[in-house]
């Protein structure tokens, strides 16, 4: 009798299920499906909210800031949650499990000084949009 075999897919990261809250969930972006939930519908957030915001550059309108903000707060978070991926896989296997925590925490760090920038572009310098135009229209001064 022939046997058929059944292929499962092995996963090399334990996904937790425990209900990670507060700071400790932020700072383990990586686990649990409820951030794995929620880097996936900032996939979508990120895909709907980026070409409304390039609405922007055709008007001056305040219209499309909001959308302006909402990647201000997006981009940074996936890519706080994309990232904690990565320092769960490889720096545990390039530099020990002792350095998983302070990476992770540098992580924070990061993301809180890109929210922090990224909002101090969109509040005081025109957006996000107008930043990005400005690299190629040549709107700064020139030495």
């Amino acid at each position: 009798m022939a046997r058929a075999s059944v292929k499962v897919p092995v996963s090399t990261r334990q996904m937790s299920t425990n209900g990670q809250g507060g700071f400790s969930g932020f700072l383990n972006g990586d686990s649990g499906n409820l951030s794995t939930s929620f880097f996936h519908k900032l996939n979508t957030v990120i895909m709907v909210s980026t070409p409304l915001a390039c609405g922007s550059l055709f008007t001056d309108s305040i219209t499309f800031r909001p959308f302006e903000v909402v990647l201000g707060l997006a981009l940074p978070l996936h890519g706080h949650i994309g990232m904690n991926y990565v320092i769960t896989d490889y720096v545990k296997k390039f530099f020990g499990k002792s350095m998983v925590a302070p990476a992770r925490g540098l992580m924070v760090g990061v993301t809180g000084v890109t929210v922090l920038g990224l909002m101090k572009v969109n509040f005081m310098h025109g957006g996000i949009i107008h930043c990005v135009k400005a690299l190629w229209t040549g709107d700064g001064k020139k030495k």
